[in-house]
């Protein structure tokens, strides 16, 4: 009995004093060309260190072993370049990026005997690449008339990701029902370009003084971080950690507001919450891994999301709030149960660019705008002339008295 509570007592003390990875820091998203540096962050406790090893995409291309002469090595990896004079046991030094340095960059740290212990992690991180120049747009016409027709194109320069178009008249938004939907370009070397029309009937609120500016604007954002949650409904619902192995400092959304056991027939009403955050996070939720969407899928349909406001704070800080409501059906569950999941994404605008174009000018006549009702126009011009008769009469009418 005594070794027993011995060897239960040297497992605990195992787990709570051993090595602890403390922080893995890869950025999320950088600009084609710019240098990244990574960082490994590791608590040894009373271990020594055997070796630090990083992998893109689950293949070694850096480590540093202390033992060796020199300690840090470099294997070539397509899209790794690393500045070796400046990498150690805690740093990698990548001197630029291309596209080809996107993926997944894991940290693995391993301890000497006895203990020979290793933990490790990874994290995604993306490249982007900026528009070179602003938007096009295609079929301006200089002139325009009420009642015409205009149909306008945008075309974003090739980026990565492609840019999100908007467009504008006399710095106002566009209303929706104007926009044809958008539609991506893809090019060899994994760039896209977005385009966007713009369609409408031009009426006297589309000039502003005469004139209709409109402005198609191209902005690039990045995911600044994406969590999720996962519930699994069965015979009881339970919830699960966020899906992600490292947080760094980064809270995954929470689910809340399920029952601890659920039937046919039953009401799932709960909801997801961010964390709170200086920017507004995108949540979503997936049923059995299918989003709910306009197209009604019999799991996953649009009328099962509840779209609730912001909630701001003090601050400048804002949490955001997405509810789930659907009557359970046989039809649900899977063989290991109908799974809920709800992903954060919070997003930040990398870069923009617009291009503003003043695509017709309202016709004059007279120093008079054009209107519909033409008549009223040739009424005006009428009374110029009675007033020049009048002036020239009163003209002669002195000219005569002082005769």
């Amino acid at each position: 009995m005594f070794t027993l509570l011995l060897l239960i007592n040297t497992l605990l003390v195992q787990a709570v004093f051993g090595l602890k990875l403390t922080a893995l820091n890869v950025p999320s998203g950088v600009k084609q060309g710019a240098p990244v540096w990574l960082y490994c962050g590791y608590d040894l406790e009373e271990d020594d260190l055997y070796s630090v090893k990083w992998y893109k995409n689950h293949v070694e291309f850096y480590r540093y072993l202390p033992s060796d002469e020199p300690p840090g090595q470099k294997y070539d990896l397509l899209g790794v370049h690393i500045n070796l004079n400046k990498s150690n046991q805690t740093h990698v030094y990548l001197e630029k990026t291309d596209l080809n340095s996107e993926g997944s960059y894991g940290c693995e740290v391993s301890t000497e005997a006895p203990s020979y212990r290793t933990v490790k992690a990874d994290k995604d991180m993306n490249v982007y690449v900026l528009p070179e120049g602003k938007p096009t747009i295609d079929g301006i016409d200089r002139m325009y008339e009420i009642g015409d027709h205009i149909n306008l194109t945008c075309i974003s320069r090739p980026s990565k990701p492609a840019a999100v178009l908007s467009w504008t008249i006399n710095g106002r938004p566009v209303d929706e029902r104007f926009l044809t939907p958008m539609q991506i370009e893809r090019y060899l070397d994994g760039l896209e370009s977005t385009i966007l029309g713009l369609q409408f009937q031009a009426n006297f609120n589309s000039f502003t003084h005469g004139v209709m500016k409109v402005r198609c604007t191209a902005t690039i954002s990045q995911d600044y971080y994406s969590h999720s949650e996962k519930t699994v409904i069965g015979e009881r619902l339970k919830a699960t950690t966020p899906d992600i192995f490292f947080v760094d400092n980064e809270a995954g959304p929470k689910i809340s507001g399920g029952h601890s056991r659920y039937h046919v027939g039953d009401v799932v009403d709960v909801n997801c919450t961010s964390a709170t955050d200086s920017r507004p996070a995108e949540l979503q939720w997936f049923i059995n891994n299918k989003r709910p969407s306009v197209l009604g899928d019999m799991l996953a349909r649009s009328d099962y999301i509840i779209r609730y406001p912001d909630v701001n704070y003090m601050g400048e800080m804002v949490t955001s709030v997405l509810g789930l409501k659907f009557r359970v059906q046989q039809k649900h569950f899977l063989s290991e149960g109908l799974r809920l999941k709800c992903t954060s994404t919070v997003s930040r605008v990398i870069g923009t660019n617009s291009r503003e174009v003043t695509v017709g000018n309202l016709r004059q006549s007279s120093g008079l705008h054009v209107s519909e009702n033409s008549g009223s126009v040739l009424n005006k011009s009428c009374c110029c002339y009675v007033h020049v008769w009048l002036f020239w009469c009163l003209l002669a009418l002195n000219y005569s008295v002082a005769d």
